[in-house]
């Protein structure tokens, strides 16, 4: 099913939708700042936070036109 941009719009602009992306951005620096002090040590978890800011990334990236 398939919403349209207006639909798109108004969820995008709800305050549930505008604290999880801000959650996400936060989850986003959480991860930045882990991989920062710890790249280097670990390369399976150094793959997977750039997987998780990859992901969160890819969830504020998306567009209703993508759809």
């Amino acid at each position: 099913m398939l919403i349209t941009p207006s639909e798109f719009e108004e969820w995008n602009n709800h305050h549930v939708t505008k604290a999880y992306k801000e959650a996400c951005v936060d989850r986003i620096e959480e991860a930045k700042d882990q991989l920062a002090g710890s790249a280097g040590m670990n390369s399976d978890d150094d793959n997977f936070l750039r997987g998780l800011i990859f992901a969160y990334r890819e969830v504020l990236s998306f567009r209703v036109e993508d759809e």
